[in-house]
């Protein structure tokens, strides 16, 4: 199972090396689209990527109630808790 810490880092690697965020941007409590400026087509993106890389399945309209790092990070530890 993977931890929290797990996928934080994940993600941060993710928006650092695909959307060239600076590391220091970058916490659970930061906003995607205010704090980092993603806009929908770029929240597409960051969810395909993690999708492939996690193996898991992000729909769309589960994406729009996603807005922090913190946010992304418990979808994806429920997600990886059920599919386990």
């Amino acid at each position: 199972m993977a931890t929290q810490e797990e996928v934080y880092s994940k993600i941060k690697s993710v928006l650092m090396d695909e959307f060239e965020v600076e590391e220091d941007d970058i916490s659970m409590e930061v906003n995607l689209f205010t704090d980092l400026e993603l806009d929908s087509l770029d929240a597409i993106d960051l969810m395909v990527t993690l999708d492939k890389e996690l193996g898991i399945e992000i729909k769309t309209e589960e994406m729009q109630d996603m807005r922090t790092i913190q946010d992304v990070c418990d979808f994806v530890l429920a997600s990886v808790s059920v599919d386990e």
